[in-house]
């Protein structure tokens, strides 16, 4: 109706959100399930192969975007001013300000990654309405212009969600802060004398890690055991932290003078 390059921008914009979100939906439904026969370790990866699948359409979107709006530069056509087209995109603007705040409270009372990603961009959405808004408004070049920024900002964002999931998808490392809490957690506990090595590795949007604690030679065999457990159990406390292999490493002095 208004012929407005800004206003199907967001449209669309609104639509891969719609499908966004019922992707992260599903895949929470999937991640949640139980570990399995064929899945040992659960599901996390569901997860992250939605976002990457987000980012894909998002890719594709943000660039069919900035096309037509580039064409709008060159043939552009005249907006149609109205109070529908007006009160659409402030219906809008209010609706994702009142998403925004139920996603914020969700992630901070869950601290889930999905939360926080679905926050972040019901934030960023209602700059974008806003900046058609005010480009449909003023109309001209201007109404091209949002649409091009709404393009670009869907771009930008399909490439950071994809590089994100692609990294817990291949098993990225975790921040060098995570490793440092593991260790920390794990040097709290008596009887660990050191930390030898942690190899760690997201699998899915959770960590997995192996650590090689250091404890004294003269521990019994159940000993050595149960500090393993308790290691274990301790860095599993940890958030984001799913699963801990814990290796019992004799102290190394004592090695030395034995050999």
């Amino acid at each position: 109706m208004s012929k407005s390059i800004a206003i199907i921008s967001d449209a669309l914009n609104s639509f891969l959100d719609v499908f966004s979100y019922s992707a992260i939906h599903i895949s929470i439904m999937i991640q949640e399930k139980d570990p399995d026969t064929n899945h040992p370790f659960g599901h996390r990866r569901a997860e992250p192969i939605a976002g990457f699948i987000i980012a894909i359409f998002a890719t594709l979107l943000g660039a069919t975007i900035i096309k037509d709006a580039i064409v709008g530069f060159f043939s552009p056509q005249e907006t149609i001013i109205s109070s529908l087209a007006i009160w659409v995109l402030v219906f809008s603007i209010v609706a994702k300000t009142i998403m925004t705040y139920l996603y914020h409270a969700n992630w901070r009372k869950t601290k889930s990654a999905a939360m926080q990603a679905s926050y972040v961009d019901s934030r960023n959405d209602i700059m974008a309405s806003l900046v058609a808004l005010i480009g449909f408004t003023i109309g001209g070049i201007f109404d091209s212009l949002a649409g091009l920024i709404i393009g670009i900002w869907i771009l930008y964002s399909g490439i950071l969600i994809g590089l994100e999931n692609l990294g817990y998808l291949m098993g990225q490392a975790p921040s060098e802060k995570m490793l440092q809490e593991i260790e920390g957690q794990a040097m709290k506990i008596e009887g660990v004398l050191g930390i030898n090595n942690i190899v760690a590795h997201y699998v899915g949007d959770v960590v997995h890690a192996e650590v090689h604690v250091v404890v004294s030679e003269d521990l019994t065999l159940k000993q050595a055991h149960d500090l393993g457990v308790l290691v274990r159990e301790k860095l599993e406390e940890l958030d984001d932290l799913q699963r801990a292999f814990v290796h019992i490493d004799p102290e190394p002095k004592k090695l030395r003078r034995g050999n």
